[in-house]
């Protein structure tokens, strides 16, 4: 009984985000559990998927372009969709950007590259989710899942960054500074994701619409130095940083019938970062 409560036969999922390296892994994950994915993002893919050798392609999801600063682009993929499937169950939003002066410290960073990150990140999902849940509301039913951060309910610790080679591996930086600085408007934009997807769980509760938020902790890149991981490593109550499936495994958990009675929750899914 329990076992068939995970099972996404029949739900169609939209991944936004689903080129990314993360996002390409949840949609396996959804296929693997019998959803028909459709991964949405920009054609080229981000240096983080790009230096990852352990991705390994899965057949059966549909790839589809989108830009979500553009809401025509939005409306179209979104039409599309309910043309060929006649519904949209799940949306999973897990976009990411790193603008040129991400890693630079806050007093030199510029306003082009904060409004970079607040539109993709925060404007795109607003966009987003107002055009499925469009969808969603003719359906009287829809779950949405959003992907924040750990610093999107706690402080940077910029302590971490010194020696680590992140510029280099997702900014593509080719003069690599020795110490890096993350960027303010990732943990606002992230808090943001958090309180709008309690907003629309309350909004949207009486059509059957659930809203909720993973929070990651670090997750392994194998891309990324020994000095890194171990000042992150060392930083967490579990000693590592989590793995690919770790967080698939609350997607699923969310995305299914298993959460039925869950909505406008965070959870948090960190190996206890976020407990000191």
């Amino acid at each position: 009984m329990i076992k068939e409560q995970f099972d996404l036969k029949g739900k169609v999922a939209l991944v936004i985000g689903g080129r990314g390296f993360l996002g390409r892994r949840f949609c396996a994950a959804l296929a693997e559990f019998g959803a028909y994915v459709y991964a949405a993002d920009l054609q080229e893919a981000s240096l983080a998927s790009k230096h990852d050798p352990t991705w390994v392609p899965v057949d059966g999801i549909i790839q589809r372009n989108i830009d979500v600063t553009d809401a025509d682009s939005i409306k179209l993929l979104i039409d599309k969709i309910v043309e060929e499937k006649k519904k949209i169950d799940i949306l999973v939003y897990a976009v990411n950007i790193s603008p040129k002066d991400y890693y630079l410290p806050f007093t030199e960073c510029s306003l082009e590259g904060w409004q970079t990150i607040t539109k993709i990140e925060l404007d795109g999902l607003f966009l987003v989710t107002r055009e499925v849940g469009r969808v969603m509301e003719t359906q009287d039913h829809g779950n949405m899942i959003f992907i924040s951060s750990i610093y999107g309910i706690v402080g940077n610790d910029q302590r971490i960054y010194e020696g680590s080679n992140l510029a280099g591996l997702y900014g593509g930086h080719k003069e690599i500074p020795r110490k890096i600085y993350s960027h303010a408007a990732y943990p606002a934009v992230k808090g943001g994701v958090i309180s709008l997807s309690r907003y629309l769980a309350a909004y949207w509760g009486e059509k059957g619409i659930r809203v909720n938020c993973i929070t990651p902790g670090g997750i392994a890149h194998p891309g990324e130095n020994e000095e890194f991981v171990k000042k992150y490593s060392h930083r967490t109550p579990l000693g590592r940083k989590a793995g690919m499936n770790e967080i698939s495994g609350a997607l699923i958990y969310l995305a299914s019938d298993a959460s039925s009675y869950v909505t406008g929750h965070n959870l948090v899914v960190d190996g206890g970062w976020t407990i000191w």
